[in-house]
This record gives structure tokens, C-alpha cells and sequence, in this order.
């Protein structure tokens, strides 16, 4: 025969079990509430979470600059910021003399940015110098004959891969008692001075392989293989290389004004 249980003793016991339901159900109650607040937190500091965590990433990285592109650059930042020191000049002052930005003229200088061909010529233009000097980097040194793979040269305006953009090979060492300046450049697809620029002189020039468009007073020559050109330096002129291919060119100036 069964014993019946008592209201009261059943309605402690179901008192008993709803506390302890409620105890162990704390834990991960307060774990969770911990957890929205400290994503919450995140939020504010800006840290990637939840939806954002997704879009952060998708988002693709940022293509990783060549070394060799990163080493031309400090190259010509530190002989421009060398050069303007020298000549106890500010940025505001010789960014004003090559058309440009202090911000950007800083970014050059500290290796962080390339110069087009147009605006480091106006910078070294306005240091009193030539192309010439510059990447040389000697005002004094001669010779008479240079080897295929001793020449000097500066790459400009880089697509991200080596040795792309506009390359400028020195085929004339530069010396003060020379009248005459040559230069081989490589320009690639796409490529160019990228805007106009003039000095002080005569120049001409000799297409060995691809096209290149020449504007020289708002007039543009489409120029091939073998075909070649001259004028007054004087003249605003510019260049870009249509494609799909590089092209190379022989650039004669007299006197070294470039």
C-alpha cells in the first residue's frame, strides 16, 4: 500500500529543484551576458566582430610593394632630402619649385613614394641641378667607355612588379665638360612622363622597339620602330608608351639639361 507524500513536502522539494535548476543555469546565463559585453566592447575599439569579422576578412590585402621598387625609392628620397638640406631649403620651398605638395614631397623623401619622371625632374630642376647629376650622383666623374652592365640607372613609377614603369639607363656618364647627355629608356605599357616638362636646350631621339606617343606642343607624333625625332627643349613636351608592349628608346639631349 502506497504512502501518499505530503502537499507541503512536495511543494518543498519543487522549491528545491527550481533553485537548483536556477543555479546551474546561472553560470552560462552570466558566461553569455560576459560575452555580449565584452564583444560589445571590442565593437567600440574598433576590433572586427561578428558581421564586421566577415567583411575584415574579405576583405584582400594590400599587394606588398617590390624590393626593389622600395630600395629605388629610399635611393631618391634620401639624395632629394640630402640635396635640399644642403641647400637650407624647407619642403614648402622646394615642393613650391617642383609643383607639388610638402605632404608629398615628404613622402618622397622618406622612401614611401615614387615620383613620376615629370614631377622628380621639376624637384631637381629646382635644386639647381640636371637628371643627369642626379642619378649619377657624382658632378665630376668621366669615362669614356661603359659596360652593358656597369651603366647607372633609376626605375620610376612602378606597377608593382621589378623593374617596370619608366627606366632610365645612362649611357653618357654626366661630366661638367660634356655637351652632350644620352639615356636609354625602357617604358612600359601604360607608362610615361606623366605630364609635361621643358628645359633648356635640344633633344632627339631614336625608337628600337615599340611605340611611343610624343606630345610637344599639344601635338602628339605616334612613333614606331626606327622612326626618330627631334626639337627645342624649351618646348613643353611629354611621352607615354600606348602598348601593349614595352618600348625602348635612345634620348640624346645637348647640353645636359634633362
Amino acid at each position: 500500500m502506497k504512502t501518499a507524500t505530503p502537499v507541503k513536502a512536495r511543494k518543498t522539494a519543487i522549491g528545491k529543484s527550481t533553485a537548483n535548476e536556477s543555479t546551474v543555469n546561472k553560470g552560462p546565463t552570466s558566461k553569455s551576458t560576459a560575452n555580449k559585453a565584452s564583444d560589445a566592447k571590442m565593437k567600440r575599439a574598433g576590433s572586427p566582430v561578428g558581421r564586421d569579422a566577415k567583411h575584415a576578412t574579405a576583405t584582400p590585402p594590400a599587394p606588398a610593394e617590390s624590393t626593389e621598387g622600395g630600395l629605388e625609392a629610399v635611393r631618391i628620397g634620401r639624395r632629394l632630402q640630402t640635396m635640399r638640406r644642403a641647400r637650407r631649403m624647407t619642403l614648402a620651398d622646394l615642393a613650391s619649385l617642383g609643383d607639388c605638395s610638402p605632404s608629398l614631397l615628404s613622402r618622397i623623401e622618406n622612401g614611401r613614394l615614387l615620383p613620376s619622371l615629370s614631377v622628380l625632374h621639376k624637384l631637381v630642376a629646382g635644386l639647381g641641378t640636371s637628371m643627369a647629376s642626379f642619378l649619377s650622383g657624382s658632378e665630376t666623374e668621366g669615362c669614356t667607355v661603359v659596360r652593358a652592365g656597369d651603366r647607372k640607372e633609376v626605375a620610376l613609377d612602378y606597377l608593382g612588379l621589378p623593374r617596370r614603369g619608366v627606366r632610365i639607363e645612362q649611357i653618357i656618364p654626366h661630366s661638367p665638360e660634356r655637351m652632350l647627355q644620352g639615356n636609354l629608356l625602357t617604358v612600359a605599357a601604360g607608362h610615361g612622363s606623366d605630364g609635361e616638362y621643358f628645359h633648356v636646350g635640344e633633344e632627339a631621339g631614336f625608337v628600337l622597339d615599340g611605340f611611343i606617343e610624343l606630345t610637344i606642343e599639344n601635338q602628339t607624333h605616334v612613333l614606331g620602330k626606327g622612326d626618330s625625332f627631334c626639337f627645342r627643349s624649351e618646348i613643353p613636351h611629354s611621352f607615354i608608351n600606348p602598348g601593349p608592349d614595352d618600348a625602348v628608346l635612345l634620348w640624346i639631349n645637348t647640353p645636359p639639361t634633362f
